[in-house]
């Protein structure tokens, strides 16, 4: 269709609530939207009257036709659209970050709970706070709660362990509490301290410090001198903390400061997470230039973004500029997701004017130094290309490694980089099924078969630019085999090392390129090479310790290798199965009451 078809099109829809899906000539969804009128939100993408602009523009010029979904309110819209922006990705919507690239903190319902980091919230029964930015982050605040309110940071399970051995270092230096010492911590002691560490980790610092102020108080008028004198020590710690932080505003300021910034090139948003008057820390996104930023993709994206977050302030500052009915639509979402009433503010003077207008130049600056970085990768890239007369710019580069134990354990790695910078999320390895022995190039053509059966349009599997291949001629030889087979014309070199282990050449299989004169070339390959090794190495030992825990479970009696791999399927890892009770191990199928005690028994002795 055309754009005058499309226009006549849409003046047909019914001004109620809905979504809309925008589709290229191909069928592809480039694009969804939500609309309390779709009539007219619709209608103006492609009226004859109407001037866009750059993003939307193209976006519009690419739509052959549109999908409707009609829904009963604007709420339920909202939801649907977010839904569908899940599933389906479109090149002109601004995405989330997945779900599971985000760390928590997590707080255990055991008796004697824990505190520690994890990408899943797979526990009903836990407390969840997060996400944070990085794992960094989570784990270096984690640390501190542990230190602060002296929780263990060890894996031993209380009371199942008090009393086995001596308590560690932490407890002779006074920050752990050691639950491992009969006698040391009472369970309602430790669960104070645990409800402590809650109220920190809610960003409650005030009425926490308050709390601890009135019970040194109370503990001194009853002369109980030495516990008085630890909670002042608490007190002072909470107290260190606060000053090393970043003050912003009044200690009364609990919210989330969105800032953003967009040009023709792309788009970055700040969140400054302010708790206590002070930032606890920042998450930045940046979005490709075809990511359109308006009112409507900034308010669908608020609402993924706090789709995975537990805890949300009562006041949200946006230095973007919604329409009414965006604004209200989320913070009804964001009031029914919370329990009270979330506000969602652009202000225009005083303490959070301020910190909108820091967010936005902190997303500036950002995205300048991203561009920046970027420019600079694409003119090495640009050189790289040339030297090794490829034609095209090498924005996806795969690089293959070969480990081995003698020979068992063949595994093959890949890894990715894209415009030149390590893409870990989409690296892969591949255990050798069908080559015996230490056969280099056999393993590297089953691996590159089973990598090449996937079609470049499967999400993670585009085809490279490059390959390159860590050895000479005849593993070169075996990969331009593989691609002949699949018709692909792709580019291979082998990264052929010296005497000392040192890359010296780069071969196509008919020539050598020297990297003497070339140091850029020479510490990207190398980082290249070290890189793809550690990477198959690391997937060669996993697979190595995964048979010795199988054939740990089969040495005992009645366990074979169907009732081994149920074992560590059904417990995640071999320390989890360590640690089961009689109960949980009777639940996997095939482990009756009898042989759950007998894998206790033998699992006790072998840690012992």
């Amino acid at each position: 269709m055309n754009r005058e078809e499309l226009f006549e099109k849409a003046k047909l829809l019914p001004a109620t609530p809905g979504v809309y899906i925008m589709k290229n000539r191909s069928g592809r969804i480039i694009y969804v939207g939500k609309s309390k009128a779709l009539k007219n939100r619709v209608t103006s993408y492609f009226a004859p009257y109407q001037n866009h602009f750059g993003k939307t523009l193209k976006m519009v010029n690419s739509v052959y036709d549109f999908e409707i979904y009609h829904t009963k309110t604007e709420l339920e819209a909202l939801l649907l659209e977010n839904q569908f922006i899940k599933q389906h990705m479109p090149h002109y919507n601004i995405k989330q970050k997945d779900s599971d690239s985000y760390p928590y903190i997590t707080v255990t319902s055991e008796r004697f709970p824990k505190i520690d980091v994890c990408y899943r919230r797979d526990n009903n029964k836990d407390r969840y706070f997060g996400p944070f930015s990085s794992y960094r982050v989570a784990k270096d605040i984690v640390e501190t709660v542990q230190k602060t309110f002296k929780i263990p940071s060890c894996s031993r399970e209380f009371p199942k362990e008090t009393g086995r051995g001596r308590p560690c270092l932490y407890y002779q230096i006074n920050q752990c509490v050691a639950p491992c010492k009969s006698g040391a911590v009472t369970e309602k002691e430790y669960n104070e301290l645990i409800d402590e560490a809650l109220h920190y980790l809610r960003g409650e610092y005030g009425s926490l410090t308050k709390s601890i102020k009135e019970k040194m108080e109370e503990a001194s008028e009853q002369m109980l001198f030495e516990k008085a004198a630890k909670l002042r020590d608490k007190i002072r710690s909470l107290e260190k903390i606060s000053d090393k932080q970043q003050i912003v505003a009044s200690p009364q300021t609990e919210a989330d400061v969105f800032g953003i910034y967009s040009d023709d090139l792309g788009s970055a948003f700040v969140v400054f997470f302010v708790r206590g008057g002070a930032i606890i820390d920042r998450e930045s996104l940046f979005f490709g230039a075809d990511e359109i930023v308006n009112s409507g993709s900034v308010s669908s994206f608020m609402q993924r973004f706090y789709e995975l977050r537990e805890y949300i302030p009562k006041r949200i500052v946006v230095d973007f500029s919604l329409h009414s009915e965006d604004r209200s639509l989320l913070s009804e979402w964001l009031t029914q997701k919370n329990g009270s009433k979330i506000s969602i503010i652009t202000p225009k003077r005083g303490e959070s004017r301020a910190l909108a207008d820091r967010a936005s130049e902190n997303a500036k600056q950002l995205f300048m130094q991203k561009r920046a970085e970027e420019d600079r990768n694409n003119t090495f890239l640009a050189s790289f290309a040339k030297f090794l007369k490829l034609g095209i710019l090498p924005d996806r580069i795969e690089a293959y490694d070969i480990s081995n134990n003698g020979k068992m354990h063949t595994t093959c790695g890949m890894i990715v980089l894209e415009r030149g910078r390590f893409a870990k999320k989409k690296y892969r390895s591949f255990n050798i099924k069908t080559t015996s022995g230490q056969d280099d190039c056999g393993a590297l053509r089953e691996a590159l078969t089973r990598r090449f059966s996937h079609s470049c349009e499967d999400e993670n599997w585009e085809y490279p630019d490059l390959i390159l291949m860590d050895g000479g001629v005849a593993q070169v030889s075996a990969a331009k085999e593989v691609l002949s087979g699949y018709g692909l014309d792709i580019s291979v070199y082998g990264m052929v090392k010296d005497e000392h282990h040192k890359t010296r050449t780069l071969t196509n299989g008919e020539g050598e390129l020297s990297l003497n004169k070339r140091q850029d070339i020479y510490v990207f390959i190398y980082k290249i090479q070290e890189e793809v090794h550690r990477y198959s190495l690391l997937k060669m030992d996993h697979q190595r310790r995964k048979t010795v825990k199988t054939s740990s479970l089969t040495s005992i009696k009645g366990i074979g290798e169907v009732k081994s791999n149920a074992l560590l399927s059904n417990f995640g890892s071999y320390k989890a199965l360590k640690n089961a009770t009689v109960e949980q191990l009777t639940e996997v199928k095939g482990i009756d009451e009898r042989l759950a005690n007998e894998i206790y028994k033998e699992l006790r002795k072998k840690s012992d």
